[in-house]
């Protein structure tokens, strides 16, 4: 006998599948990172992270844009506006951990967004296209260094979001509409707020837009007027409050190494780290940028040097700290590399296009196919420029989250076994001043203008390489160093002033404001 009950399909489509499938590695990634102490749940970012979240804890107490609280104001971190949304975290009724996790579920709905956004770019860029958005899109919400950097909970999937908005905002431009040119300014002010460094990509997109025939003289000047005061008044902000223009991160960085070694260095974790991730994608899109006509634009000079220009950028500032551990890419061409898939995604659509021809139809069953062919390709692609971090976050987790684990148990321990008044001094300046809330000497200079201004103490090492042991704990007299370094080993031996503790910290012997035995039992 017939039923006469109705069966209700929902059809998931292709686009659905993917960020469906995102959302859950996105899940389990973050979820990965949770751990316990004392039985209580715990997130945390990387170090540098946490480093703007002691800022954010301070600005939303009321204490203003400080390192410790009291004292003059230095900005130890690049990265404005991402520090204000983390401070705005910080006025919720959340704990430090629940705190923590609301940063990397942001960035992971900026991931999602992401992955839209570089499919529309495509779409705009080859409205026949049936490959390239679908494509792009999983490459990008997959590609590892995007993954990590974002989740961690840094800056990146929202300066990537802002700089693919302004290009799709940029290839929209409407000479009769004067909010185009607006909008567009106003998404660039934002990446440059979010992080200075912005600039050469705000710049490039700027050049691209003022040239373009979009536009009226009228609109050029709305947006380098936009774009133009925020840089500016960003700039005099700094000025006036921290007593710097640029950050004292920057200084750090740059000032005492020179030219030639930054670019050295920047060229060996190039070729030893970023050259797997990108060879390939650019390979490729050089080849059909000489072999089709149609790929020879000023759009897709866009997004070349949009990918070119933080690789160039990476190299003069000598890479960075942690492609070692990350086994990929850095964090500056990582915000480049969703320019390059999309090129690569163009050009591989055309060449699928072309080849294909004579196989494809307008049936739905030929669009199924093509959704197929797309993600397939995608996969095949990940697993060349990604496979290897991905392979080693799925044996061993994230990078660098078991020296966060332990710097969280530390923050912890002092925070239980320290008196408020007993000041601390650190290496990795995020977790254990984060949670220890403790005031803290930084001895690596990132919250330290002497130190960062002063010359290297050791070879180039991007933001490890500079420390005034006389400064920070001879004159400054810590009741606590909390984490060990091979100099600090060389430096303090036969100290009469400090003594080596069983966990690996010193302890400033006269000092009455640190439990010994508590520290020791809280952390081992």
């Amino acid at each position: 006998m017939r039923s006469n009950k109705t069966t209700w399909r929902f059809p998931i489509t292709a686009w659905q599948t993917l960020l469906l499938v995102a959302v859950c590695v996105y899940a389990l990634f973050i979820a990965r990172t949770a751990f316990r102490v004392r039985g209580e749940l715990y997130f945390t970012l990387l170090d540098d992270a946490m480093i703007s979240m002691r800022y954010a804890q301070h600005l939303a107490a009321g204490s203003g844009l400080v390192w410790n609280v009291g004292e003059a104001p230095v900005q130890g971190f690049t990265n404005f506006g991402w520090m204000l949304f983390m401070s705005l975290l910080h006025l919720l009724p959340l704990t430090p951990p629940g705190i923590s996790l609301g940063v990397m579920a942001t960035s992971a709905a900026l991931l999602l967004l992401n992955s839209v956004v570089v499919g529309r770019i495509c779409r705009v860029m080859n409205p026949s296209g049936r490959y390239a958005p679908l494509m792009a899109a999983a490459i990008t919400a997959f590609y590892f260094p995007l993954v990590f950097w974002s989740l961690r909970g840094m800056e990146v999937g929202l300066l990537v979001l802002l700089i693919d908005l302004a290009v799709l905002s940029s290839l929209n431009l409407q000479r009769e509409d004067f909010w185009s040119p607006m909008i567009l300014g106003v998404i660039l002010a934002a990446a440059l707020m979010v992080r200075m460094d912005a600039a050469p990509q705000a710049v490039l997109i700027v050049v691209f837009a003022a040239t373009s025939r979009r536009l009226s003289r009228r609109q050029v000047i709305v947006l380098l007027i936009v774009v133009g005061l925020a840089l500016a008044g960003l700039i005099a902000f700094q000025q006036s409050y921290f007593g710097d223009a640029l950050p004292n991160t920057y200084y750090q960085k740059v000032v005492g190494s020179s030219v030639g070694e930054r670019i050295r260095n920047g060229l060996m974790v190039f070729n030893q780290y970023a050259a797997r991730d990108i060879l390939m994608l650019c390979l490729f899109s050089a080849a059909s940028i000489g072999f089709y006509r149609r790929m020879r634009s000023r759009e897709v000079a866009l997004l070349a040097s949009l990918f070119v220009v933080q690789c160039l950028y990476s190299i003069w500032i000598g890479g960075d700290y942690a492609e070692p551990e990350v086994a990929a890419a850095n964090r500056f061409i990582a915000q480049g590399v969703p320019a390059l898939v999309i090129l690569f995604s163009l050009a591989l659509d055309r060449i699928l296009s072309d080849v294909l021809a004579a196989r494809q139809d307008v049936s739905r069953g030929g669009a199924r196919s093509a959704s197929m062919l797309s993600l397939g390709t995608a996969l095949a692609t990940l697993a060349v420029i990604s496979g290897t971090p991905w392979f080693n976050w799925a044996v061993d987790n994230a990078p660098l989250l078991k020296a966060d684990v332990r710097r969280v148990r530390a923050g912890l321990a002092i925070a239980q076994n320290t008196s408020p008044a007993a000041s601390i001094a650190v290496h990795a300046a995020g977790q254990i001043p984060y949670y220890s809330e403790r005031r803290t000497i930084d001895l690596l200079g990132l919250n330290d203008p002497l130190i960062a201004k002063g010359p290297l103490s050791g070879s180039f090492y991007p933001g490890h390489d500079k420390w005034n042991y006389d400064h920070s704990i001879a004159q400054l007299k810590p009741d606590l160093i909390a984490d060990n370094w091979v100099r600090l080993s060389d430096y303090i031996e036969g100290r009469p002033d400090y003594r080596r503790l069983s966990n690996g910290m010193y302890i400033r012997v006269d000092t009455t404001l640190v439990d010994e035995a508590g520290l020791l039992s809280a952390y081992p």
